[in-house]
C-alpha cells in the first residue's frame, strides 16, 4: 500500500514537471514568432509613396508605347489625344496602388541588372507630382514562383527592390482598359417590329403584321408565317445584347476591322418611349442619336401568334361584352406613336418614337467574337459569336412555322374527311344568346354556343370529335421538304377544312418512309412522325365509328425515328394540349 502511494506521488510530480515544460516551450515559440514577425515588419522598406490627389501626370508603357495621362481641371486626359474617353475611376484606381509601395526585400550593390530584366524593363512608370518633382520606377521581370517584380528606382541603379506584383498589375493592361466604354442601345423587345439580316449576299426579314401582331418570314422568294416561339426567342435576345471589348473610340479606317465590306448587317426596327418636349427638341428625339445609351437587361416577350392566342378559344363558348362603354374603352386602349400619356400631373408626358438600329458585323476578333459598329457611331466594339449566332448563319427555313394546318374551332364552318374510301362531313352550328346583368341593366353579355352534326345528324356527345380535331390542328412537322415532292400513290388520309369566310384548306397525308408521313398543304410538304399520324387516324376512326376492312392489320406497330429510337403507336399521347378543343352545347 505504501509502495503504491509513492508511485502515485512520483507520477503527479512528473506530470507537473511536464506541464511546466510544455508551458515554457509554448511561451518561447510564441515569443520567437513575435520576434520574427516584428523583424519582417522592420525589413519592409518603403520604395515610393504618393497620394492620388498629388499626382499631376503619369506616364507608363501601354501596348509597347509610352502613354501619358495628365490632370486637366481635375479630370484625367490623354496628353496627346484629349478626346480619348478616359475612364476616370479605372485610372484613379491604378494610381492609388502607388500610395505606399513597400519592398519585401532589398538587393544592394547590384552590378548586373540584366539578370533581373531591368536592361529591358517590363514597364517604366514615371510619376510627376503637383510641384513638378518626377520619379521613375523601372519594373523588371516577374518572379513567377514568388509573384514579385524586381523594381529599380531611378536615382540608384545598384539597389533593386522586390515588390509584390499586385502593385504594378494595374499598369499592365491595354489602352482601352483605361477607356470609358459605351453600352449597347436599350431595346424593349416587345416593341420590335422588323428584323432584317444580310449575310454573304443572302438575306431574310422577320416582319410583324401591324393588324394581327403575327410574324412573317420573308426572303427573296416570298413570305410566309413564321414560328412565333422562334421569333420571340430572337427578339427577346436583343434586349440582352452586350458589348465585349472596347476597341476604337473614333474609327477612321473600317477596313482594319472588316467593316468596309461587312460579314453581316443586322437592322432592327423598334420603338422607344421618350419625354414630350417643345417642338425643337421633339425633332431631336426622332433621331437615333440617343439610342446608344444604356444596357437593357429586361426580358420582354413578343405578341403571340394566332395559334397561341386561340388557346383561350379552344372552349367553344365565346363570351363578349357589349357594354355601351365598350367604344370608349376601346378608344382608350388604342395606341398610336404620336399619342401622349400622363398618369400624374407631376410626371412628364411621353410618346413612342420609331427607331432603327443598324449593326455592322466585321472580322473575327481575338476574344471569340466579331468587331461591330452600331448606327455609324465610329466606335468599334466586339460582340461574342454566341450572341451573334442568334441572327447569323440562319435562313428562312430556321423560322418556318411547322404547324401543318391550324384553324380554331371557333372559325370552323365545316370539315370533310376521307379514309379508306369512306367520306364523312362535320358541320358546325352557332347559336348566340344575350343576357342582361341584374346589377347593371345597360350591360349585356353575348354567349355563342357551338354544336356539331356528323353527316347531318347532331352529335349528342362531341368529345370524340373534339379529341380528333385537337390532334388535327396541333399536328406539327419535324422538318419540311424544300425540294419538289411527287407521290404517285393515293393519300392515306385526307381532310378539307372550310372556315367561316368560305376559305378551304386541304391536308393530304401520304406514306413517306418507315419513319414519316408526308403531310401536304398548299404545296408545302411536312414530314410528320408516323406514330403521331397513326394516333390521329385512330382518333378519327373512333369518332366516326369506322373499322378497317383489313383484319390482319397489326394493333401495335413500332416505328424507328431518324435517331434510331423505337416508339410504339400505343405510347402516351403527346399532343399539345395548349389548343385543346372542348365542347359545350
Amino acid at each position: 500500500m505504501k509502495k503504491k502511494s509513492m508511485n502515485l506521488v512520483t507520477a503527479v510530480a512528473v506530470l507537473v514537471v511536464l506541464s511546466g515544460t510544455y508551458v515554457g516551450v509554448k511561451t518561447y515559440v510564441t515569443k520567437q514568432e513575435e520576434k520574427e514577425n516584428a523583424s519582417e515588419d522592420e525589413e519592409k522598406t518603403q520604395v515610393f509613396s504618393i497620394a492620388s490627389d498629388d499626382v499631376k501626370s503619369i506616364k507608363f508603357v501601354i501596348d509597347k508605347k509610352e502613354v501619358t495621362f495628365e490632370k486637366d481641371n481635375d479630370e484625367w486626359v490623354k496628353t496627346d489625344e484629349k478626346d480619348f474617353p478616359v475612364d476616370q475611376d479605372k485610372l484613379t484606381e491604378a494610381i492609388g496602388s502607388l500610395d505606399n509601395i513597400e519592398a519585401d526585400r532589398v538587393l544592394d550593390d547590384v552590378t548586373d541588372a540584366t539578370e533581373y530584366g531591368l536592361d529591358n524593363p517590363t514597364n517604366t512608370i514615371t510619376i510627376t507630382d503637383n510641384d513638378g518633382n518626377e520619379t521613375a520606377l523601372r519594373v523588371g521581370m516577374e518572379n513567377d514562383s514568388t509573384s514579385q517584380y524586381y523594381v529599380e528606382k531611378g536615382e540608384d541603379e545598384s539597389k533593386i527592390y522586390v515588390v509584390a506584383d499586385s502593385v504594378f498589375q494595374p499598369f499592365m493592361k491595354t489602352l482601352y482598359d483605361y477607356a470609358k466604354a459605351g453600352t449597347f442601345p436599350v431595346v424593349d423587345s416587345s416593341t420590335v417590329s422588323n428584323v432584317t439580316v444580310e449575310e454573304n449576299g443572302d438575306s431574310y426579314t422577320l416582319a410583324k403584321d401591324d393588324k394581327t401582331g403575327l410574324w412573317n418570314i420573308q426572303d427573296q422568294d416570298g413570305s410566309e408565317k413564321a414560328d412565333s416561339a422562334k421569333v420571340s426567342s430572337l427578339t427577346s435576345s436583343i434586349a440582352s445584347i452586350a458589348y465585349g471589348s472596347f476597341v476604337n473610340y473614333n474609327c477612321t479606317d473600317l477596313s482594319e476591322y472588316g467593316l468596309d465590306k461587312p460579314y453581316g448587317t443586322i437592322t432592327i426596327d423598334y420603338q422607344e418611349e421618350v419625354a414630350v418636349e417643345d417642338d425643337s427638341s421633339e425633332d431631336a428625339d426622332t433621331s437615333d442619336e440617343d439610342s446608344t445609351d444604356g444596357q437593357d437587361t429586361a426580358d420582354s416577350t413578343d405578341s403571340t401568334d394566332d395559334q397561341t392566342a386561340d388557346a383561350t378559344d379552344t372552349d367553344t363558348t365565346d363570351t363578349t361584352s357589349t357594354d355601351s362603354t365598350d367604344a370608349e374603352a376601346t378608344d382608350a386602349s388604342d395606341t398610336d406613336t404620336t399619342d401622349t400619356t400622363s398618369t400624374d400631373s407631376t410626371e412628364p408626358e411621353t410618346k413612342m418614337v420609331d427607331r432603327e438600329m443598324t449593326i455592322l458585323v466585321g472580322d473575327q476578333s481575338e476574344d471569340d467574337g466579331r468587331y461591330v459598329m452600331v448606327n455609324n457611331s465610329k466606335e468599334i466594339y466586339t460582340i461574342s459569336n454566341d450572341t451573334l449566332s442568334v441572327f447569323l448563319g440562319k435562313t428562312k427555313e430556321d423560322f418556318w412555322d411547322m404547324t401543318v394546318s391550324y384553324l380554331s374551332v371557333n372559325n370552323l364552318e365545316s370539315l370533310q374527311a376521307e379514309y379508306k374510301g369512306e367520306t364523312h362531313t362535320v358541320d358546325v352550328s352557332r347559336e348566340t344568346s344575350e343576357d342582361s346583368s341584374d346589377e347593371d341593366s345597360s350591360t349585356t353579355t353575348s354567349t355563342t354556343t357551338l354544336s356539331y352534326q356528323l353527316d347531318g345528324t347532331a352529335l349528342d356527345d362531341s368529345t370524340p370529335f373534339t379529341t380528333f380535331y385537337n390532334k388535327l390542328i396541333n399536328m406539327t412537322g419535324q422538318k419540311r421538304l424544300t425540294e419538289k415532292y411527287e407521290n404517285s400513290n393515293d393519300q392515306d388520309f385526307k381532310v378539307e377544312l372550310t372556315d367561316v369566310d368560305g376559305n378551304k384548306t386541304e391536308i393530304d397525308y401520304y406514306q413517306y418512309d418507315t419513319n414519316f408521313y408526308a403531310a401536304v398543304v398548299d404545296q408545302k410538304v411536312y414530314l410528320v412522325n408516323k406514330m403521331t399520324v397513326k394516333e390521329l387516324i385512330d382518333s378519327y376512326k373512333t369518332f366516326v365509328g369506322q373499322t378497317d376492312s383489313d383484319s390482319t392489320e397489326e394493333t401495335e406497330e413500332t416505328i424507328t425515328d431518324e435517331s434510331g429510337t423505337v416508339d410504339s403507336v400505343e405510347s402516351e399521347d403527346n399532343t399539345d394540349n395548349t389548343n385543346d378543343v372542348s365542347s359545350q352545347s
